[in-house]
Protein backbone atom coordinates (compact mmCIF):
# COMPACT_ATOMS: atom_id res chain seq x y z
CA UNK A 1 0.00 0.00 0.00
CA UNK A 2 2.78 2.45 1.10
CA UNK A 3 4.56 1.76 -2.48
CA UNK A 4 1.00 2.27 -4.47
CA UNK A 5 1.00 5.64 -2.37
CA UNK A 6 4.21 6.72 -3.28
CA UNK A 7 3.44 5.79 -7.15
CA UNK A 8 0.69 7.88 -6.72
CA UNK A 9 2.24 10.66 -4.93
CA UNK A 10 4.93 10.92 -7.60
CA UNK A 11 2.67 10.36 -10.66
CA UNK A 12 0.80 13.45 -9.63
CA UNK A 13 3.67 15.66 -8.84
CA UNK A 14 4.37 14.74 -12.81
CA UNK A 15 1.50 15.48 -14.14
CA UNK A 16 1.11 18.65 -12.05
CA UNK A 17 4.63 19.67 -13.17
CA UNK A 18 3.31 19.02 -17.53
CA UNK A 19 0.57 21.40 -16.83
CA UNK A 20 2.71 23.74 -15.77
CA UNK A 21 4.83 24.02 -18.40
CA UNK A 22 1.89 23.95 -20.78
CA UNK A 23 0.25 26.52 -19.25
CA UNK A 24 3.57 28.56 -19.88
CA UNK A 25 3.48 27.88 -23.63
CA UNK A 26 -0.12 28.53 -23.63
CA UNK A 27 -1.34 25.53 -25.36
CA UNK A 28 0.56 26.49 -28.48
CA UNK A 29 2.37 24.53 -31.22
CA UNK A 30 6.05 24.29 -31.34
CA UNK A 31 7.55 26.42 -34.52
CA UNK A 32 10.82 25.73 -35.83
CA UNK A 33 12.77 28.80 -37.78
CA UNK A 34 14.51 27.52 -40.49
CA UNK A 35 17.29 30.29 -41.11
CA UNK A 36 16.43 31.91 -37.78
CA UNK A 37 20.14 34.16 -37.75
CA UNK A 38 19.33 35.18 -41.70
CA UNK A 39 18.51 38.49 -42.43
CA UNK A 40 14.65 37.68 -42.56
CA UNK A 41 14.65 35.10 -39.73
CA UNK A 42 15.70 37.19 -37.21
CA UNK A 43 12.56 39.50 -37.93
CA UNK A 44 10.89 36.16 -37.19
CA UNK A 45 12.42 35.58 -34.26
CA UNK A 46 11.63 38.64 -32.63
CA UNK A 47 7.83 38.70 -33.55
CA UNK A 48 7.30 35.08 -32.23
CA UNK A 49 8.73 36.26 -28.99
CA UNK A 50 6.48 39.60 -28.91
CA UNK A 51 3.43 37.45 -29.43
CA UNK A 52 4.78 34.64 -26.71
CA UNK A 53 4.71 31.86 -29.56
CA UNK A 54 7.08 28.60 -28.43
CA UNK A 55 9.84 28.29 -31.13
CA UNK A 56 13.32 26.90 -31.76
CA UNK A 57 15.38 28.62 -34.00
CA UNK A 58 17.47 27.22 -36.16
CA UNK A 59 20.76 28.55 -36.97
CA UNK A 60 24.08 26.55 -38.69
CA UNK A 61 26.28 29.40 -36.69
CA UNK A 62 24.93 29.78 -33.04
CA UNK A 63 27.87 32.49 -32.73
CA UNK A 64 26.57 34.59 -36.01
CA UNK A 65 23.07 34.37 -34.35
CA UNK A 66 24.01 35.69 -31.59
CA UNK A 67 26.07 38.84 -33.38
CA UNK A 68 22.82 39.68 -35.43
CA UNK A 69 20.28 39.33 -32.70
CA UNK A 70 22.03 40.64 -29.56
CA UNK A 71 19.99 41.11 -26.66
CA UNK A 72 17.19 39.48 -28.14
CA UNK A 73 19.33 36.22 -28.46
CA UNK A 74 18.85 35.63 -24.56
CA UNK A 75 16.08 33.10 -23.30
CA UNK A 76 15.68 31.70 -27.01
CA UNK A 77 15.97 27.99 -27.54
CA UNK A 78 18.70 27.96 -30.56
CA UNK A 79 19.74 24.56 -32.17
CA UNK A 80 22.79 24.78 -34.47
CA UNK A 81 21.88 22.73 -37.46
CA UNK A 82 23.49 22.59 -41.19
CA UNK A 83 20.29 22.04 -43.53
CA UNK A 84 22.09 20.03 -46.02
CA UNK A 85 22.58 17.36 -43.11
CA UNK A 86 19.43 15.57 -43.05
CA UNK A 87 19.81 13.62 -39.66
CA UNK A 88 20.76 16.81 -38.43
CA UNK A 89 17.72 18.28 -39.57
CA UNK A 90 15.53 15.48 -38.74
CA UNK A 91 16.98 16.12 -34.68
CA UNK A 92 16.08 19.32 -35.05
CA UNK A 93 12.62 18.92 -36.04
CA UNK A 94 11.50 16.65 -33.12
CA UNK A 95 8.68 18.23 -31.24
CA UNK A 96 7.54 20.51 -34.13
CA UNK A 97 4.63 21.04 -34.90
CA UNK A 98 4.74 24.12 -37.75
CA UNK A 99 7.90 25.32 -39.51
CA UNK A 100 8.71 28.69 -41.11
CA UNK A 101 11.85 27.75 -43.76
CA UNK A 102 13.47 31.65 -44.56
CA UNK A 103 16.61 29.98 -45.73
CA UNK A 104 18.83 30.86 -48.50
CA UNK A 105 21.59 30.03 -50.45
CA UNK A 106 24.76 32.90 -49.95
CA UNK A 107 26.56 31.30 -53.06
CA UNK A 108 26.11 31.23 -56.74
CA UNK A 109 28.03 28.03 -57.16
CA UNK A 110 29.41 25.65 -54.76
CA UNK A 111 27.89 23.93 -51.74
CA UNK A 112 25.89 26.57 -50.52
CA UNK A 113 24.37 26.98 -53.61
CA UNK A 114 20.47 27.48 -54.09
CA UNK A 115 20.95 23.69 -55.78
CA UNK A 116 22.31 22.28 -51.78
CA UNK A 117 20.28 24.99 -49.73
CA UNK A 118 16.64 26.39 -51.44
CA UNK A 119 16.37 22.73 -52.43
CA UNK A 120 18.47 20.17 -50.67
CA UNK A 121 17.86 22.33 -47.03
CA UNK A 122 14.64 22.83 -48.21
CA UNK A 123 13.53 19.13 -49.25
CA UNK A 124 15.68 17.43 -46.02
CA UNK A 125 13.14 19.91 -43.97
CA UNK A 126 9.93 18.63 -45.59
CA UNK A 127 11.01 14.88 -45.14
CA UNK A 128 11.59 15.47 -41.53
CA UNK A 129 8.18 17.39 -41.10
CA UNK A 130 6.21 14.65 -43.15
CA UNK A 131 8.18 11.98 -40.82
CA UNK A 132 7.11 14.17 -37.71
CA UNK A 133 3.93 14.98 -38.55
CA UNK A 134 4.16 18.52 -38.97
CA UNK A 135 0.50 20.09 -39.30
CA UNK A 136 1.62 23.62 -41.15
CA UNK A 137 4.74 24.33 -43.19
CA UNK A 138 5.56 28.07 -44.58
CA UNK A 139 8.13 28.39 -46.92
CA UNK A 140 9.82 31.17 -48.42
CA UNK A 141 11.03 32.40 -51.76
CA UNK A 142 10.78 34.38 -54.11
CA UNK A 143 9.07 35.95 -57.14
CA UNK A 144 9.35 35.18 -60.24
CA UNK A 145 10.70 31.54 -59.67
CA UNK A 146 9.13 29.98 -62.74
CA UNK A 147 10.18 32.09 -65.10
CA UNK A 148 13.94 31.74 -66.37
CA UNK A 149 14.07 34.96 -67.83
CA UNK A 150 13.83 36.51 -64.89
CA UNK A 151 17.17 39.39 -64.36
CA UNK A 152 17.49 37.47 -61.16
CA UNK A 153 17.59 33.82 -62.42
CA UNK A 154 19.99 35.03 -65.25
CA UNK A 155 22.40 36.60 -62.58
CA UNK A 156 22.62 33.46 -60.11
CA UNK A 157 22.55 30.67 -63.04
CA UNK A 158 19.49 29.75 -62.13
CA UNK A 159 18.72 29.90 -58.53
CA UNK A 160 15.24 30.69 -58.76
CA UNK A 161 14.42 27.39 -60.49
CA UNK A 162 16.30 25.50 -57.04
CA UNK A 163 13.66 27.52 -55.35
CA UNK A 164 11.09 26.39 -57.36
CA UNK A 165 11.56 22.94 -57.08
CA UNK A 166 12.07 23.44 -54.00
CA UNK A 167 8.09 24.86 -53.59
CA UNK A 168 7.45 22.02 -55.93
CA UNK A 169 8.67 19.06 -53.33
CA UNK A 170 6.54 20.73 -50.22
CA UNK A 171 3.84 20.98 -52.72
CA UNK A 172 3.68 17.00 -53.49
CA UNK A 173 4.57 16.16 -49.66
CA UNK A 174 0.95 16.25 -48.47
CA UNK A 175 2.02 18.37 -45.78
CA UNK A 176 -0.49 21.55 -45.29
CA UNK A 177 1.51 24.36 -46.40
CA UNK A 178 2.08 28.02 -47.81
CA UNK A 179 4.35 29.18 -50.24
CA UNK A 180 5.24 33.09 -49.78
CA UNK A 181 7.20 35.04 -52.89
CA UNK A 182 8.18 38.64 -51.42
CA UNK A 183 9.96 41.18 -53.41
CA UNK A 184 12.87 42.66 -52.80
CA UNK A 185 13.66 42.67 -49.35
CA UNK A 186 14.33 45.64 -47.27
CA UNK A 187 15.34 46.66 -43.38
CA UNK A 188 12.19 48.71 -43.00
CA UNK A 189 9.56 48.84 -39.69
CA UNK A 190 6.78 46.79 -39.93
CA UNK A 191 3.48 49.00 -40.57
CA UNK A 192 4.66 51.70 -42.93
CA UNK A 193 3.22 50.72 -45.81
CA UNK A 194 0.16 48.42 -46.92
CA UNK A 195 0.64 44.85 -48.31
CA UNK A 196 -0.37 43.76 -51.35
CA UNK A 197 -1.15 39.82 -51.95
CA UNK A 198 -0.99 38.62 -55.66
CA UNK A 199 -0.81 34.95 -57.18
CA UNK A 200 0.32 33.77 -60.48
CA UNK A 201 3.67 34.99 -60.93
CA UNK A 202 3.44 37.83 -62.93
CA UNK A 203 6.59 39.28 -61.36
CA UNK A 204 7.28 41.98 -64.09
CA UNK A 205 4.64 45.16 -62.87
CA UNK A 206 6.35 44.18 -59.32
CA UNK A 207 10.15 44.12 -60.19
CA UNK A 208 10.79 46.93 -58.72
CA UNK A 209 8.23 46.61 -55.55
CA UNK A 210 9.96 46.10 -52.29
CA UNK A 211 8.79 44.49 -48.98
CA UNK A 212 9.73 45.44 -45.52
CA UNK A 213 11.35 42.03 -43.68
CA UNK A 214 9.55 43.25 -40.65
CA UNK A 215 6.20 43.40 -42.50
CA UNK A 216 7.11 39.95 -43.85
CA UNK A 217 8.17 38.39 -40.86
CA UNK A 218 4.32 39.17 -39.34
CA UNK A 219 2.99 37.65 -42.46
CA UNK A 220 4.68 34.25 -42.14
CA UNK A 221 4.13 34.24 -38.18
CA UNK A 222 0.31 34.82 -39.40
CA UNK A 223 -0.06 32.66 -41.84
CA UNK A 224 0.52 29.84 -40.15
CA UNK A 225 -2.92 30.20 -38.04
CA UNK A 226 -4.67 31.44 -40.73
CA UNK A 227 -7.12 29.01 -42.84
CA UNK A 228 -7.45 30.05 -45.88
CA UNK A 229 -3.30 30.31 -46.01
CA UNK A 230 -3.84 26.70 -46.28
CA UNK A 231 -2.21 25.17 -49.16
CA UNK A 232 -1.65 28.20 -51.15
CA UNK A 233 1.49 30.37 -53.04
CA UNK A 234 1.27 33.97 -53.42
CA UNK A 235 3.65 37.06 -54.45
CA UNK A 236 3.67 39.82 -51.59
CA UNK A 237 5.01 43.24 -51.48
CA UNK A 238 4.31 46.46 -49.84
CA UNK A 239 1.79 48.61 -51.91
CA UNK A 240 2.03 52.71 -50.46
CA UNK A 241 -1.48 52.70 -51.79
CA UNK A 242 -3.18 49.84 -49.37
CA UNK A 243 -4.08 50.76 -45.75
CA UNK A 244 -1.23 49.43 -43.47
CA UNK A 245 -3.19 47.67 -41.10
CA UNK A 246 -6.18 46.30 -43.43
CA UNK A 247 -3.48 42.98 -44.67
CA UNK A 248 -5.28 40.08 -42.55
CA UNK A 249 -8.51 40.09 -44.19
CA UNK A 250 -6.59 39.72 -47.71
CA UNK A 251 -5.88 35.86 -46.92
CA UNK A 252 -9.89 35.35 -47.75
CA UNK A 253 -9.18 36.36 -51.41
CA UNK A 254 -6.50 34.12 -52.06
CA UNK A 255 -7.09 30.88 -54.08
CA UNK A 256 -5.97 27.23 -53.20
CA UNK A 257 -3.47 25.96 -55.47
CA UNK A 258 -4.27 23.30 -57.88
CA UNK A 259 -3.38 19.83 -56.87
CA UNK A 260 -0.25 19.26 -58.95
CA UNK A 261 1.44 22.74 -58.42
CA UNK A 262 1.30 26.30 -58.95
CA UNK A 263 2.21 29.21 -61.02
Amino acid sequence: MKRHALFGGALAVLLALAGCASNRSGGQDLVLVAGASGRAGTYVVRRLKEQGIPFRAMTRSRAEAEKRLGADFTGVDWVECDVRDPAQVAAAMRGVKQVISVIGANQVAGDNSAEFVDYGGVKNLVDAAVAGKVERFVLLTAIGVTDPEHPFNKATRGALGWRLRGEEYLRDSGLGYTIVRPGGLVNEPAGQKGLRFEQGDNWRPLLRATLSRDDLALVLIESLRQPRARNVTFELVNDPALPPGAWRERFATLAPDPLHGAN
